[in-house]
């Protein structure tokens, strides 16, 4: 879960605002607080779905799953389930498309 947490801090640092990154480097900082917005967000999204090959759900969309770093980590970890493997199939076409839930 360390090398996922830490892959998924490296997506995550180039849209954070604040002064100082390395707040980034506690896994449970509060991406918003970061500067982390809506729109970065869904930048991530793709980056997390194409990275990791999983697709999240559109009852995942919301800042409850991208809140911290830990929080998309353990999403993460939940869609691939106990094998591994991703989550629904990508070519899916209810596959969601955007998030919803964002302010």
């Amino acid at each position: 879960m360390d090398e996922l947490r830490k892959s998924i801090t490296e997506l995550v640092r180039p849209y954070v605002r604040a002064a100082d990154t390395r707040t980034l480097d506690d896994p449970d900082a509060e991406l918003a607080a970061l500067g982390v917005d809506s729109l970065a967000v869904v930048e991530l999204i793709v980056l997390i779905e194409k990275k990791f090959s999983v697709t999240f759900a559109s009852d995942m969309l919301d800042w409850s799953t991208f809140r911290t770093v830990t929080s998309i980590a353990d999403t993460v970890v939940a869609l691939r389930g106990p094998t591994g493997t991703d989550g629904p199939d990508p070519s899916d076409p209810d596959r969601p498309h955007s998030p919803n839930g964002f302010a």
